[in-house]
């Protein structure tokens, strides 16, 4: 999520928590918001979307080793495969209704 994204899914709960209500005991109630607050909650969630963003961004920059590494160790385990079939050698005579063996 990018931070506009995050931004605009948190806005809501930012202004809910600055957000004062106060009964004026006549019928009326005032509604205030603290500007400060609300900075401050835009303050952390940046912070945070920042931090997420690093911490992901340094994980795949790990994960390319592994990935070399992983597709060098395929690369050797099929190299291998390669070489038990080429030693096979199956004796393909079928006849006097014979099945075919394994001629090593």
């Amino acid at each position: 999520m990018n931070r506009s994204t995050t931004a605009a899914v948190l806005a809501p709960l930012m202004l809910l928590a600055a957000c004062e209500v106060t009964d004026n005991n006549n019928g009326s109630s005032t509604i205030s918001l603290d500007e400060n607050r609300i900075e401050q909650g835009a303050d952390v969630v940046a912070n945070q979307a920042e931090k997420a963003g690093a911490k992901a961004a340094n994980a795949i920059e790990n994960a390319g080793p592994e990935l070399r590494q992983s597709a060098s160790d395929i690369k050797e385990r099929a190299g291998r495969v390669a070489d038990r079939v080429d030693n096979i050698d199956v004796d393909l005579n079928t006849a006097d209704d014979k099945p075919a063996t394994n001629a090593n």
